[in-house]
């Protein structure tokens, strides 16, 4: 018997992130038959509605099968986390974003952090685009960003412009602005409360945290943007190569 230690987090959202775990780790492989339901409500120390409810969650995500009267079973092809790599090109970015559909929850002109006005190199008064959007694909969210534009660019991009673009679209097709490169950061974190109902993760569960500044042809600074990943949905490949050659990536560590 399992008990959960935190009651602030709702049992059956508990129960469904452990279950995925193990589905995602390999303990339950495709195919396996998942406990009856009966056994989850004996083993979690919960009520049937909560066992149906967790269940209910990993099938909407495909993660799982139900087999009326016989019981839920993991999917021959368990959704598998998402690719990117780390290979230096602008174009693998703009590939995967265009795959996908983001919601936008965010789109005004605000006073930015210190931070963002420096990157973007502005004035102190002027005030940036900033959008907030989810991605989402296969039906799961699987980021949350926070864009942050010049306001002579911000003035020329629509929200609705970005539900099915890319950032990087509307930049290049309604700016007029042509990208030359990026520098980007890669880091751990963990979900909050607002992040994690966003993400539909538990509070505290691991992100992947990219800060990414993207730049003209001409060295300015277009777009500053931070994307949290759903750390079990989403891996980063990098291309290691010997002999000399530059990978165009940089790994650094912070100091505790």
């Amino acid at each position: 018997m399992i008990n959960f230690k935190n009651p602030s987090i709702p049992l059956y959202y508990q129960l469904e992130n452990i279950l995925r775990e193990r589905i995602i780790s390999g303990e339950y492989r495709p195919g396996d038959f998942i406990e009856t339901e009966e056994a989850l409500v004996r083993s979690y120390n919960v009520s049937r509605i909560t066992v149906r409810k967790a269940l209910l969650a990993l099938k909407n995500d495909k993660l799982i099968i139900s087999k009326r009267k016989v019981g839920s079973f993991v999917s021959k092809k368990p959704v598998s986390p998402i690719r990117m790599k780390l290979t230096g090109e602008i174009e693998d970015i703009i590939a995967k974003e265009a795959k996908s559909r983001a919601k936008v929850i965010y789109f005004d002109f605000v006073s930015a952090p210190k931070k963002v006005i420096e990157i973007l190199n502005l004035d102190e008064n002027v005030k940036p685009l900033k959008i907030e959007r989810i991605r989402v694909i296969r039906g799961s969210p699987l980021t949350y960003s926070i864009n942050y534009l010049p306001p002579d660019l911000g003035k020329r991009i629509r929200a609705k412009d970005l539900t099915f673009h890319p950032i990087y679209h509307a930049l290049e097709k309604r700016c007029k602005e042509k990208i030359g490169r990026g520098i980007q950061i890669v880091e751990a974190t963990i979900a909050d409360s607002r992040i994690a109902s966003f993400l539909k993760v538990m509070i505290g569960a691991p992100l992947l945290k990219i800060e990414r500044t993207i730049f003209n042809t001409k060295g300015r600074p277009l777009n500053y943007v931070t994307v949290l990943y759903r750390a079990d949905r989403y891996h980063f490949a990098v291309n290691l190569i010997r002999g000399g050659q530059k990978l165009g990536a940089k790994w650094d560590y912070k100091k505790p």
